[in-house]
């Protein structure tokens, strides 16, 4: 398994991707583009096939300095295999490369998976909201 940055060529597939996790969603996928937010997107390949991917945003407000994981999504038949974790812990070097002080992220309740992967990962929950912050 590899983890890479994703490249223009593969807004296709992550689009696709993004459809199955959004079946509903009427407006189109915009990706991260360069402002003074920093877009992160990351992909996940099994077989030189992207089965997955991560997209955060890195963010300075005055002093603060903060990290999202915007989505976040795994093809169903590559999931407990360790690669959601691979892309949580890769994006997460991201942002603590940045010197995030926090990094958030937030999911249904009903999602299971989502949320045993974050209290594995140390995060915290507050409301719903996801977070986790550096010791």
């Amino acid at each position: 398994m590899k983890i890479r940055k994703a490249i223009a060529k593969d807004k296709k597939i992550i689009s696709r991707l993004y459809y199955k996790l959004h079946p509903r969603e009427e407006k189109p996928l915009t990706f991260p583009q360069k402002s003074k937010i920093k877009g992160i997107l990351l992909v996940a390949e099994e077989s030189k096939q992207i089965v997955g991917f991560i997209w955060g945003n890195f963010i300075t407000y005055g002093s603060f300095r903060y990290g999202i994981i915007e989505e976040f999504f795994v093809e169903k038949e590559f999931r407990k295999k360790g690669i959601g974790e691979s892309l949580v812990k890769t994006i997460m070097k991201k942002f603590d490369n940045l010197e995030a002080k926090v990094v958030f992220v937030t999911t249904e309740k009903r999602n299971k998976e989502a949320i045993n992967l974050y209290q594995k990962l140390k995060f915290k929950s507050s409301e719903g909201i996801w977070f986790y912050r550096k010791p």
